[in-house]
């Protein structure tokens, strides 16, 4: 059996997913200091960066390490940061709330994100939909985990 963190998609696999291609993300400095991430998301920097998947404004960024391009930035909006937390059973639930969205490829899940309002969680799943509902073998599920059912699953399961 793999290990959990080997059962994660790498942010190679992530980054396809989500339609990045790699190339795009801005190298990254090797030694970095504050200046050096807080530029790319500080709301009054003239530099600060959209984020690399729904091109909302960034709030976080990361560093990923790309063997064949190096360290890039991966910069993120707050809603893409929260759903791109892997859920890791073995050391508990990382989210709270009672509403999850899941962004699904076969049988793999590549996005959760969790919110306790039902009408944020109905907004986040047609937006999911809207732009991840091209990629090959994409569905979208929302889950009452209070209730343990399936309110929307997209597309419809037969």
């Amino acid at each position: 059996m793999r290990a959990q963190e080997d059962a994660m998609p790498s942010d190679l696999e992530r980054l396809a997913f989500l339609g990045i291609d790699p190339a795009s993300l801005d190298p990254a400095p090797s030694h970095r200091v504050r200046a050096d991430w807080l530029a790319r998301i500080d709301m009054h920097s003239p530099d600060r960066r959209r984020c690399c998947s729904c091109k909302a404004l960034a709030v976080a960024t990361r560093v990923v390490d790309l063997a064949e391009l190096g360290q890039r930035w991966h910069d993120q909006c707050r809603d893409c940061m929260i759903a791109g937390i892997r859920l890791n059973w073995a050391a508990g639930r990382p989210m709270e709330g009672r509403y999850r969205v899941t962004l699904w490829t076969g049988d793999r899940p590549i996005l959760e994100g969790w919110w306790d309002e039902l009408a944020t969680a109905e907004d986040k799943t047609t937006r999911w939909i809207h732009t991840f509902g091209s990629r090959e073998g994409a569905r979208v599920t929302l889950d009452d985990e209070a209730a343990g059912t399936r309110l929307t699953s997209w597309p419809e399961e037969p």
